[in-house]
């Protein structure tokens, strides 16, 4: 029979162990977010700025309570994003730089917005499809044409 005493020191060095082992997982993980929080962070901000600008610039009523929460939301989302990925990156023994290019994804996604907020009040769009299709066709020499697809003139709907 194992005595209690017996038992005690096995919980206590499984439990050393494993408190060990996450806290050096936790660690590589924070090292590996912090930029990326950073950098996150920047582009949601910028994207609050231009979709300011974007609201002033169109007339458009700006209430900071709904700012607010769309900023927050975007902040919540990312966040837990990036630290998803970097735990997983860290968990996949950082071989695939799955943390890098999901979080240049996050990057890109906003970069979009932030563009499509500073051509919305001039009357622009950017066309999506088109702007895909010309970087995948860039391997195989795409022509002029295609090119001038990707920004397309937006008809005013609403004169004043």
């Amino acid at each position: 029979m194992v005595s209690e005493t017996t038992k005690q020191w096995v919980f206590n060095g499984v439990s050393g162990g494993f408190s060990a082992v996450a806290s050096a997982f936790i660690q590589e993980s924070l090292s590996h977010m912090i930029p990326w929080l950073i950098v996150s962070c920047a582009v949601i901000v910028c994207d609050l700025a231009f979709g300011i600008r974007k609201s002033m610039l169109m007339h458009e009523s700006i209430r900071f309570s709904s700012a607010a929460r769309r900023t927050m939301g975007k902040m919540v989302t990312y966040f837990s994003f990036v630290c998803m990925v970097c735990m997983i990156n860290v968990a996949a023994g950082n071989d695939y730089g799955i943390d890098k290019w999901s979080c240049l994804l996050v990057c890109f996604i906003e970069f979009c917005s932030i563009v499509s907020n500073i051509l919305k009040p001039k009357g622009y769009t950017l066309n999506f499809k088109a702007l895909a299709s010309a970087v995948i066709g860039k391997v195989s020499k795409i022509d002029k044409k295609e090119i001038e697809e990707i920004i397309e003139k937006q008809e005013n709907t609403n004169k004043q």
